[in-house]
C-alpha cells in the first residue's frame, strides 16, 4: 500500500490580503527551512488568477497531529491570513504522472 501524505487546504479571510502582505516575507523564509518541507504547496486563486483565495500544501508526516502541528506553526496561521484550515489524509495514485517521494 502506498504511504498516506497530507493535503492541507488553506482558506483566506476577508480581510487576509493586507495580513498576507505583512507576513509573506516570514511565510516564503518558514516554507525554505520547515522540516519536512512541503512536497507541493502554493497559493489557491480565483478563477481569473487575479486573487488570492488560500493556500494548498501537500506534505509527508507522520499522523494527523504532525500535519497539525506543522501548519500550527506557519506566521500565517498565527497572523490570521487563514480563516479556515482542513486537513485531509491523501494517498497518491500511482496513476498519476508525477510522483511525489515519500519518507521511509
Amino acid at each position: 500500500m502506498r504511504p498516506v501524505l497530507f493535503a492541507l487546504h488553506c482558506l483566506d479571510g476577508d480581510d487576509a490580503a493586507e495580513r498576507r502582505a505583512k507576513l509573506g516575507a516570514e511565510h516564503s523564509a518558514r516554507l525554505r527551512t520547515a522540516s519536512p518541507r512541503p512536497l507541493v504547496c502554493g497559493p489557491l486563486l480565483s478563477d481569473d488568477g487575479e486573487r488570492g483565495l488560500g493556500s494548498l500544501f501537500i506534505i509527508d508526516v507522520a499522523d494527523r497531529d504532525a500535519a497539525e502541528r506543522w501548519i500550527e506553526a506557519d506566521p500565517f496561521r498565527s497572523g490570521g491570513v487563514w480563516r479556515e484550515v482542513r486537513i485531509h489524509a491523501f494517498r497518491q495514485s500511482a496513476n498519476a504522472s508525477v510522483q511525489f517521494p515519500t519518507s521511509p
